[in-house]
């Protein structure tokens, strides 16, 4: 037995209803119809009830069919609406489409209702079906992260207890040594500190952790962390700076600073195993509130800070991956895959974010978002004119 569908009809005559109901009947469509006239029958008809299509009149005596148009769409957008009305023109007809029906049928046009409500219904369950399948590749997705962070853990973790074991295991033996135990003593310590770590960059992914942010002049700040860190860099890896002076303040925590910068030039030197250069320049940009995806942005300035290297680069797959926690493209023993994942969560706790462009054999740039405490006007803004992948 075929499902009956439930058809809510915003119709203030009874005949012109039942009319309705006997042409879809008779073409086989078996359907059960609630007539309503008013705007509050409507309101109560979608909160308490479950609808396949909604026909609307377009003029009723105390209620439009535009105004229903408009309470359906805000409150059931994904349900069927189509007028039919022996009001409507052209005009009227075009108004309505871009307003949000799926169709219209003049009354004297009646022929036309069948084809239209069979479209509309079968475009309804496609996009059901659609949105069914986006569900279930996002859950897909959630999943293999949560089995790359599980898998990750397992690793190190398990890295760390080999360690502990061995290391206790020798303990009975080195009694009689003193100054092996305390080596022993030495290598545990330092295994539970690379384990809290660990834990330590787990959390900050989940932005877990405390945050004290302050207004920084954020110049000097990138000095001073450049300058700790050329020491350990190859000599055949240089760092270019062109950092503007006298930009506006960011609110951010110095150490989570330190932290994001140290882990991209780190991430840096490592794509570049014959050498290479490291460029760090600064911008305030202002992203425009026209352009897609606008609503994800705070309508302000950021400080915009890009780091860029001349290494082997990323194809787009691996670019998509890169904020993934345990993902990395370094030997096994080489790298944990949480260096770009940590800075993603460092960026969302100071209010900003992260963006990666990359082309395989052509370097990489990575660019960081920090909303500012306040614009200067001498400060030059740049228009930012679409939303960064």
């Amino acid at each position: 037995m075929k499902q009956s569908l439930h058809i809510l009809h915003v119709e203030d005559s009874s005949d012109d209803s039942e009319l309705v109901e006997h042409l879809l009947h008779k073409d086989g469509l078996n359907c059960e119809i609630q007539r309503i006239e008013t705007g509050a029958e409507l309101f109560e008809e979608l909160e308490q009830r479950q609808y396949d299509l909604i026909l609307s009149d377009c003029a009723l005596p105390r209620f439009s069919g535009f105004q229903a148009l408009e309470i359906a769409r805000a409150l059931k957008p994904q349900i069927p609406f189509i007028f039919v009305s022996g009001t409507i023109g052209e005009e009227t007809a075009i108004k309505s489409l871009q307003e949000g029906a799926t169709d219209y049928v003049l009354k004297d046009r009646m022929s036309r209702l069948i084809p239209a409500v069979r479209r509309a219904l079968a475009d309804a369950n496609e996009r059901t079906m659609l949105q069914a399948m986006k569900t279930r590749l996002h859950q897909a997705r959630r999943l293999e992260a949560i089995g790359t962070l599980a898998g990750g853990l397992a690793h190190d973790f398990n890295n760390l207890l080999q360690i502990i074991k061995t290391q206790v295991a020798l303990l009975p033996l080195e009694l009689s040594r003193p100054e092996e135990i305390i080596k022993i003593a030495e290598t545990l310590d330092e295994a539970a500190d690379r384990g809290s770590e660990r834990m330590h960059e787990l959390l900050v992914f989940a932005r877990k952790v405390d945050v004290h942010l302050c207004s920084v002049d954020i110049v000097p700040l990138i000095y001073e962390i450049v300058d700790a860190h050329k020491a350990w860099l190859p000599k055949n890896v240089s760092i270019n700076l062109q950092i503007s002076e006298g930009l506006p303040s960011v609110f951010v925590d110095p150490s989570h600073f330190d932290r994001i910068l140290t882990n991209l030039i780190i991430n840096a030197r490592d794509a570049m195993p014959q050498g290479g250069r490291i460029s760090i320049s600064t911008q305030v940009v202002h992203f425009d509130p026209a352009f897609p995806h606008s609503w994800q942005l705070d309508n302000t300035s950021y400080l915009c800070l890009k780091l860029s290297d001349t290494g082997v680069g990323m194809n787009e797959a691996t670019r998509l991956q890169a904020f993934e926690p345990f993902f990395t493209t370094k030997p096994f023993d080489e790298g944990t895959g949480l260096g770009l994942s940590v800075a993603f969560g460092l960026m969302q706790i100071h209010n900003g974010f992260i963006d990666i462009e990359s082309k395989l054999g052509e370097g990489t740039t990575v660019s960081l978002f920090f909303p500012l405490v306040q614009s200067k006007s001498n400060s030059a803004l740049v228009e930012v004119p679409q939303y960064l992948s």
